[in-house]
């Protein structure tokens, strides 16, 4: 669905307890195609087909309901066409994987925050693992700067969202381990930074500085290094770029449904 409503600010809500809590990322892929798809939608392969073997209809709905808002929901239509073209031109698994973080993170505001706060942070620290502790003690310190938000969340939902947000990066395979959580390393391809530098202009399409984008920890490249990487990009004409010694402005040169064609054939 196309929402009209600002992507990058939104409700916090618990979404990540739902979504963490799915068996593997393959449903959300199967998701994703059937969306796409003229012979099939989410709800057939949900209800009708139960490929997500449910028990109970209030699941299938609360499941169905969560993929929908974190994955399937899309600013405009240049942003419905990039999820399409990545999925539609068979990506890398990699790429897909980091397709599926940078949706979720741009739909919920939680998970953007945590991602960018602990999850970065604490990748690019020199630590080598994280643990739920982390990601508790953001959240109660969230809690207590916020008061007016109201959230009333309690010790186990925060104990929850903490193990349900890394039980997602291990399927992502962003993490491996047991209870405490060793980082993989994530490596950027070519196709992978291209297409985070649309989903960075869909966050906010009113600053071409990229350097000055909330999300660009998001790309798994350090700042230092932001710039060297993006220049041997520009070189390939995939989009343009400009340093003044302050500002890092990216230019797109292909529209959100041409890019794909570019990257993959």
């Amino acid at each position: 669905m196309i929402s009209n409503k600002n992507i990058g600010s939104g409700a916090y809500d618990t979404t990540i307890n739902v979504i963490g809590g799915l068996k593997d990322c393959d449903v959300i892929y199967k998701a994703i195609d059937a969306y796409f798809s003229e012979d099939d939608s989410v709800k057939d392969l949900m209800s009708d087909r139960n490929e997500f073997n449910l028990r109970t209809e209030k699941s299938r709905t609360r499941i169905e309901r969560a993929i929908n808002q974190t994955f399937l929901r899309f600013i405009n239509q240049d942003h419905k066409d990039l999820i399409e073209g990545v999925f539609r031109h068979n990506a890398s698994l990699p790429e897909r994987r980091l397709i599926l973080f940078w949706q979720f993170a741009l739909n919920n505001q939680l998970f953007r925050e945590i991602s960018c706060r602990v999850f970065i942070k604490t990748y690019f620290s020199g630590r080598t693992t994280i643990s739920k502790d982390d990601i508790i003690a953001y959240l109660k310190e969230f809690l207590r700067q916020n008061k007016q938000l109201d959230l009333s969340w309690s010790e186990s939902t925060i104990n929850t969202l903490s193990t349900k947000y890394l039980n997602f990066m291990t399927k992502l395979n962003f993490l491996e381990g047991g209870r405490k959580k060793s980082f993989c390393h994530i490596k950027m391809s070519t196709e992978s930074l291209v297409l985070f530098l649309y989903f960075a202009q869909l966050y906010d399409n009113q600053n071409n500085n990229i350097l000055e984008n909330d999300i660009l920890p998001l790309s798994f490249v350090a700042s230092e290094d932001i710039q060297e990487r993006l220049k041997k990009l520009s070189l390939k004409d995939l989009f343009c770029m400009n340093f003044n010694g302050i500002a890092l402005n990216i230019e797109l040169t292909h529209s959100y449904k041409g890019i794909c064609d570019a990257l993959y054939n």
